[in-house]
């Protein structure tokens, strides 16, 4: 299955960071504006088995989907695509502790494209490419809100 790695070192603690990224109402502040995040529903914090509802706009196409929390530790966030456009979509969010007031933020994300005429659009150099574009913004989507003292 293709993959995506992308990181970065983020000035704050591991668990400021987790927390906030914990909190379902979080994500729209660090996602692509262009894929106009929408949160149908969703637990306030995640929690292993709990469900996530969204709709997006990507290429152009409204697209909905579900994704469950199969992994919220301490240091580990990872949801699995149970409902989606592609074929399939895994996402792990891991927090290494530097110190006491900086860490390392790795997103790793495994997917398929999805296949018929959407697979065409879609390839898999497309959607690693959007990936890598997205992981930018919200890397420095969350470097700002850490320089603005809310990360909450």
């Amino acid at each position: 299955m293709p993959e995506s790695v992308s990181s970065t070192i983020l000035e704050c603690s591991a668990e400021a960071l987790r927390t906030f990224l914990g909190r379902t109402s979080n994500l729209p502040q660090i996602s692509d504006p262009e894929l106009e995040l929408e949160i149908l529903s969703a637990p306030e914090i995640v929690a292993v088995g709990q469900r996530i509802e969204f709709r997006i706009t990507a290429w152009g196409f409204k697209q909905r989907a579900t994704h469950e929390y199969i992994i919220a530790d301490p240091l580990q966030i990872i949801e699995d695509q149970i409902e989606g456009p592609l074929r399939a979509w895994k996402h792990a969010q891991q927090i290494e502790i530097i110190d006491a007031n900086q860490c390392r933020l790795t997103d790793y994300v495994e997917f398929q494209p999805p296949g018929g005429m959407l697979g065409y659009l879609l390839t898999e150099a497309k959607v690693q490419a959007s990936i890598q574009d997205g992981m930018q913004i919200r890397y420095d989507a969350l470097a700002g809100i850490i320089r603005s003292g809310n990360l909450k």
